[in-house]
């Protein structure tokens, strides 16, 4: 499970006061102390988790779904199946939704962009819901979270309009769900919360927490990952093959034992 957050840089979010949980877990579970994102701006470094590619023009315009705005390159959404993927999106409208609205961006959210997924797309692309009722909320509650997932939190809660402390309160509800959850807790979850980019800098880096039970408490790596990293080790997890610029990059697995 991938859970963004936005446009922050490592030093914007370790250490700070406004995220004292993000920071608990950041001593308490795994760290990546020298990871980078993709690009500038946000989209690029969806698609890049998403298909191990990078994307320029036009998706350095952070554009919604459509026209120029579709690819039909390999995805790991194609590689897990229809069965094996979800992407739970906070104020989306309804399955799939193409076009920006109120506090949900579709740059935030991958899936809509890949043209081979969309029937797919149409009944797993969802809603989140709250941490009481909707989508996340019954699959963590019947054990029932596929091989890979997205979680995307709207701009208020992903710290992109809203604050670092809203966006740390926000997490934390919905981690201490997650992991008390019996995909977690029986070993066959891993979450990867990361940031799309940071602030603009040419440097780019940002925080990676890693959580699962085989990730020995207190772990930081200085290991170079990327974007890149997450998606081969989310498909050495599948048991498929690593897409593109994934094939080369470091996986988190040695360093985290998952």
């Amino acid at each position: 499970m991938v859970i963004w957050e936005e446009n922050h840089g490592s030093a914007s979010i370790i250490g700070s006061s406004s995220a004292p949980y993000i920071n608990q877990l950041a001593n308490d579970c795994g760290l990546a102390t020298n990871y980078d994102a993709i690009n500038h701006p946000s989209l690029p470094n969806y698609m890049a988790i998403t298909s191990g590619l990078q994307y320029a023009s036009p998706w350095t315009s952070d554009c919604d779904a459509g026209g120029s705005c579709l690819t039909s390159n390999d995805y790991i959404f194609d590689q897990v199946g229809p069965s094996g993927w979800k992407s739970y999106a906070e104020s989306m409208n309804g399955n799939c939704q193409f076009s920006s609205a109120g506090p949900y961006v579709t740059k935030h959210n991958p899936a809509p962009y890949y043209v081979d997924v969309a029937a797919a797309c149409a009944t797993n692309d969802v809603p989140l819901g709250t941490t009481s009722a909707g989508a996340l909320h019954t699959d963590v509650e019947s054990g029932m979270l596929p091989t890979f997932s997205t979680v995307t939190p709207n701009l208020n809660n992903d710290m992109h309009d809203g604050s670092i402390a809203q966006g740390d309160s926000w997490l934390g509800s919905w981690i201490l769900q997650i992991t008390a959850g019996s995909d977690y807790r029986s070993g066959h979850l891993t979450i990867i919360i990361t940031w799309d980019e940071d602030e603009g800098t040419a440097t780019n880096q940002v925080t990676t927490i890693v959580m699962s039970p085989y990730t020995p408490a207190g772990t930081k790596s200085a290991t170079h990952f990327t974007h890149f990293s997450t998606l081969k080790s989310a498909e050495q997890v599948a048991g498929v093959p690593e897409l593109n610029n994934a094939a080369s990059a470091n996986s988190l697995r040695p360093a985290f034992g998952f």
